[in-house]
């Protein structure tokens, strides 16, 4: 990098840190303000955080690898969860609002009691935050290690510390309240940084035709083709096909974020209402799949033109930065990974911190101490994290791959932490047998070597733990009428609740609060609208981009349509 090009990244760094230090006195008031920004976004800014801290460093570098490997196709190993993210937009968000939880897992108390409830909110804190979260954060360094190592050189566990320092030393100033806003700036600055690399990147490869001419067709196609193969074969199921019906179908609703995912749960009850955190989801999908897609998608087509053959796929978006971006877009584009990166890593420590602090220290070893006494616990939390997930991303050396353990690794909780809203029968124990049966079977599977396609991985590992957490349910009791009951009173979730409606109606004296769920029949409605509108318009901007303007012209009516019925519902819910 040139001495300009530094400058830039450096100068980005010191606006960062400013905007930081004006929020920190706010964000240390106390924990609500530290790790909710005390419930006062609006839906541009936690809609935005929420774009903001899904698109990190690593992304690109996934993206890159599966699009070489697989196509673009491929990447519906990621855009499944959109269907899912839209799904928590219009049956969960406002349910996650009216709860006022300070965490997602809180919410076990709250469903399910002080008894079992606590149980669970333990076991899923720490589960959560030292596994989990620690693992995702892994592949964040990672790919920030391996950026750091193609622009300045340096061995593997030098990027890694490097970038781990630079993110705690944020965090540790600005809380959420800093997190979220500065997610504005870094969400424009990474998006614009990703678009002109595209387009350098377009440029060198000889422009959009002759990568079309020179890319193999089936890796343009953003549906994979159909094989002759017979449906119950095996070829059928272990093909590109295969593949996307396990991840339009099933993928989505059996994954650890089912129910919309800790930061986005995180970002959903700290909006200003139930409005906002709606507005917030459905603004964060449109982002996310619909526009954020293409930049890294053209630019990984255009490396296959530019290098065809390299050791490691991932490597081929920072060689693109290095070789082909000029002074000072070089540092433009580094500070923007930057950016991705710390909007991130900053998020999933505050997230995880609050699980550490809130739901096990708080809950069980310093219940009665000031609010600053728990800000002073979540930076030590921090540290803990840290320090595990720099550990965890000097051993690994992909970032798809831990991507991909994640995955299957909580497959099969998601059914759960979807029925938990819409039926009374769910309880604490099927959330932790479901836990339990995920974790060990997906590590039986990855330890022992069974060689399995992806997709049928996730869906062994799913129907495994389903074996396991329907028994348990009906073995063990649900959770105690009054629990229920204030629940109910509580969210109004729609769903399949009349036992406990009717004890409802019938305890409850004249005058008592109405009780009136969501219409979920509406509520499906708009989520198919919104579906609708955000697939339309990724694909009618990938087709526009192909010049196949025939299938453009469908894809924006089906964008259209869509955004009429999630008008609509809007006006009507």
């Amino acid at each position: 990098m040139t001495a300009g090009d530094i400058a830039v990244v450096v100068a980005y760094l010191l606006l960062v840190f400013a905007v930081g230090s004006l929020f920190t006195k706010r964000a240390h008031t106390d924990t609500t303000s530290y790790f909710l920004s005390s419930r006062g976004l609006p839906w541009w800014i936690a809609g935005t955080s929420m774009v903001a801290t899904s698109f990190s460093c690593d992304t690109p570098l996934y993206v890159t690898q599966l699009v070489r490997s697989g196509g673009i196709s491929l990447n519906w190993q990621w855009w499944s969860f959109g269907i899912g993210g839209l799904f928590s937009a219009f049956l969960l968000a406002r349910l996650w609002r009216r709860a006022e939880v300070v965490t997602d897992l809180e919410l076990a108390e709250v469903r399910y009691g002080p008894r079992e409830g606590a149980i669970l909110r333990s076991v899923r804190a720490a589960w959560m935050a030292l596994a989990i979260n620690t693992i995702g954060m892994s592949w964040v360094l990672l790919a920030m290690a391996k950026i750091i190592a193609a622009v300045w050189g340096g061995p593997k566990w030098a990027g890694v510390i490097a970038a781990a320092a630079l993110a705690v030393a944020y965090s540790f100033l600005a809380g959420f309240w800093g997190v979220v806003v500065t997610d504005v700036a870094q969400f424009v600055i990474a998006l614009a940084g990703a678009i002109v690399l595209a387009i350098v990147a377009v440029n060198a490869a000889g422009g959009m035709e002759a990568i079309v001419a020179a890319v193999p067709a089936d890796k343009i196609q953003l549906l994979p083709d159909i094989p002759a193969a017979a449906l119950f074969s095996g070829e059928f199921w272990t093909s590109a096909f295969g593949g996307f019906i396990v991840y339009a179908s099933f993928q989505w609703w059996a994954n650890i974020n089912a129910d919309g995912g800790g930061k986005v749960i995180q970002r959903m009850s700290a909006a200003r209402s139930e409005g906002h955190a709606f507005g917030a989801t459905l603004w964060f999908n449109v982002a996310h799949y619909a526009l954020r897609t293409w930049p890294w998608v053209i630019a990984a087509l255009a490396s296959l033109v530019l290098y065809p053959a390299l050791a490691d796929d991932e490597m081929a978006y920072p060689r693109m930065i290095v070789e082909l971006l000029p002074s000072p877009w070089t540092g433009f584009l580094v500070a923007g990974l930057f950016a991705a990166f710390m909007s991130t890593i900053d998020t999933q420590l505050n997230w995880g911190a609050s699980y550490l602090t809130h739901d096990i220290y708080r809950r069980w070893l310093a219940p009665d101490r000031s609010e600053k006494h728990y800000v002073r616990a979540a930076k030590l939390s921090m540290l803990v994290l840290i320090a595990v997930t720099a550990v965890i991303a000097q051993a690994i050396e992909s970032v798809t791959e831990a991507f991909k353990f994640i995955i299957a690794f909580g497959a099969g909780t998601g059914p759960v932490l979807i029925l938990r809203w819409f039926w009374w029968r769910v309880n604490a124990w099927a959330e932790i047998a479901a836990m339990i049966a995920s974790t060990v079977i997906s590590s039986a599977i990855y330890l022992s070597g069974v060689e399995m396609v992806f997709p049928l991985r996730v869906v062994t590992i799913a129907a495994g733990s389903a074996l396991v957490w329907v028994p348990v349910m009906f073995a063990t009791r649900p959770a105690p009428g009054d629990v229920l009951r204030g629940f109910l009173l509580k969210t109004r979730p729609p769903g399949a609740w009349k036992p406990v409606r009717r004890t409802f109606t019938r305890e409850q004296p004249s005058g008592a609060p109405e009780l009136r769920p969501q219409s979920i029949r509406n509520d499906l409605l708009g989520w198919l609208g919104g579906m609708l509108l955000t697939f339309g318009l990724m694909f009618a901007i990938g087709y526009a981009l192909f010049a196949q303007w025939p299938l453009t012209a469908l894809a924006l009516a089906l964008a259209v349509a869509g955004a009429v019925v999630v008008r609509r519902w809007w006006r009507t819910g």
